[in-house]
């Protein structure tokens, strides 16, 4: 009997937990992009935003206000499209370029540290996942012409997996959320089954996500979109990921 009571308890107060955080994700502010951003990248700590040039060119930015806080360029050719970041393990930055089709490590300073060809079309969008438990760790490329997502070895560029986009052109895909060339819709693909979590204010160019595992389960989600500006989205739930399946049928 007290084992069935203290069940209860535990239920109940996670019931109250889950009405009390804010899942999915929802927008809580919005800010102006660097001239010419085309890509945004977010671990912790600076949001990056990548400008294509001769050379490239990219921003750190106040994660809150997007105040531009320094800038460098880094020695990648004209075609520059995508922007990643990696904060827990090797601190590195990836860019990719469309044109020729190469994806760049870089170090947080901008300077080159490897590069290694896309294996499966012209690479657009970038993201990392240092965890995620549906499509396994590391570099995640798109290829928008195929509408595939790529999970790359991050170092040496051997391909681990891959995966359909959400519509017609998969933009980018990083931890679980996706933008597609075709829609204004910000997309979530929990246990590989995409679905629309939020239509945006205009077409977007890229979106940079981090999910802060496996303590407190925080999200937050920029999207950098056509009209200049990016978009913040945050949200929290208090349980494990592997029950985050519920959580959404919940909020439904």
């Amino acid at each position: 009997m007290f084992r069935g009571f203290l069940c209860a308890i535990v239920i109940a107060a996670l019931a109250v937990g889950l009405r009390a955080q804010s899942w999915p994700p929802s927008l809580v502010a919005s800010f102006a992009a660097p001239p010419g951003a085309i890509d945004v990248a977010y671990e912790h700590g600076p949001l990056y935003a990548l400008a294509d040039g001769s050379p490239p060119t990219v921003y750190t930015l106040n994660a809150y206000n997007g105040s531009i806080t320094g800038s460098f360029t880094v020695p990648v050719p004209s075609g520059a499209r995508g922007i990643t970041y990696d904060a827990y393990g090797a601190e590195s930055i990836w860019v990719s370029n469309r044109i020729n089709r190469y994806v760049y490590r870089l170090t947080t300073a901008g300077s080159l540290a490897g590069s290694f060809a896309c294996p499966g079309g012209a690479p657009y969008g970038l993201g990392y996942s240092y965890y995620n438990p549906q499509h396994g760790r590391g570099l995640f490329v798109t290829c928008r012409n195929e509408n595939r997502i790529l999970n790359l070895n991050a170092t040496t560029g051997s391909l681990l997996g891959s995966f359909a986009g959400p519509a017609s052109a998969a933009l980018e895909y990083d931890d679980w959320f996706c933008v597609d060339r075709n829609s204004n819709y910000l997309y979530w693909d929990y246990n590989r089954e995409w679905q629309v979590l939020d239509t945006l204010p205009a077409r977007p160019w890229g979106v940079a996500t981090n999910v802060m595992w496996p303590t407190d389960q925080w999200v937050q989600v920029y999207v950098l979109c056509h009209d200049g500006y990016i978009y913040r989205y945050e949200g929290a739930t208090a349980v494990a990921p592997a029950s985050l399946g519920r959580i959404r049928a919940l909020y439904r």
